[in-house]
């Protein structure tokens, strides 16, 4: 009797060791990432209770309402991910780190030569804030947010296909960021590693690329968002026929990760 009590004390002693028995661990306070209307464009806001990092900026088109939302939800960002130089994604770089305290950047090693790229690199340059092209994988970790931050590994004649894709993992739940990468780009990432991710920012606005079929089969995601107010026919399509859910950016979507499972939030 006295080793069967023993036996038992060691078994509970164990069970609340690796968190009671198989039981999954859930966030106290989930990550929210919210990915914020502006058309064809992408923006997405990711915040933990500690850190706030940005994905892209979206087009200067939708200006005030990105400046709104941020102003209501956030009061400084300490990464910005700047995936490629187009219009669509950097649009709003400059006015943003102006009025937000932007730590640092990781950016994309091509260069469009745009006046509005230009404009953001003097900015950068004039207020020493960390702009860091990116040469190889980077790794992240920001309290429970866990980067993985992918540039090209060779050159590309578009700044599409040079787009930086990004995952982040928050306890279980994997989510990959697509940037407006396309059929070249994709036929390349498949003789790569991809990761499972549950939840897809699918690239290049949802526009149909010929090999997506396959991208998804091998990311085998459970839900997909569109950073688009109208998803391409022959995209849809093809997403109801994997019988994979998705939700378009016509308004903010909202998205909560407990590091077990998600939702959608307000």
């Amino acid at each position: 009797m006295k080793y069967l009590k023993i036996n038992i004390f060691m078994l509970l002693f164990f069970c609340f060791l690796w968190s009671g028995c198989n039981k999954e661990k859930t966030l106290q306070n989930p990550v929210k990432m919210s990915f914020i209307a502006c058309g064809e464009a992408d923006i997405i806001l990711i915040q933990n209770k500690e850190y706030t990092v940005l994905i892209d900026t979206g087009e200067d088109i939708c200006s005030n309402e990105v400046v709104d939302y941020l102003e209501q939800n956030i009061e400084s960002i300490d990464l910005m991910i700047l995936t490629h130089p187009d219009k669509d994604h950097i649009g709003n770089a400059v006015t943003i780190m102006k009025k937000w305290n932007v730590k640092e950047v990781y950016a994309s090693k091509y260069l469009k030569n745009s006046e509005l790229e230009k404009e953001l690199l003097t900015y950068v340059a004039e207020n020493n804030i960390n702009y860091i092209t990116l040469e190889k994988n980077k790794t992240l970790v920001l309290g429970d947010l866990e980067f993985t931050i992918e540039p090209t590994l060779k050159e590309y004649d578009s700044s599409n296909n040079s787009s930086l894709i990004t995952y982040l993992t928050v306890g279980k739940i994997r989510t990959f960021f697509g940037a407006d990468i396309k059929k070249k780009r994709i036929e390349d990432l498949l003789e790569q590693r991809i990761l499972k991710s549950d939840i897809v920012k699918l690239p290049y606005h949802g526009r149909y690329i010929s090999n997506l079929e396959e991208l998804l089969k091998r990311l085998d995601p459970k839900l997909i968002v569109v950073t688009s107010n109208e998803l391409d026919l022959k995209t849809k399509e093809l997403l109801e026929t994997l019988k994979i859910d998705y939700v378009e950016t016509v308004k903010t979507v909202v998205i909560e990760l407990d590091g077990v499972s998600w939702k959608r939030g307000m």
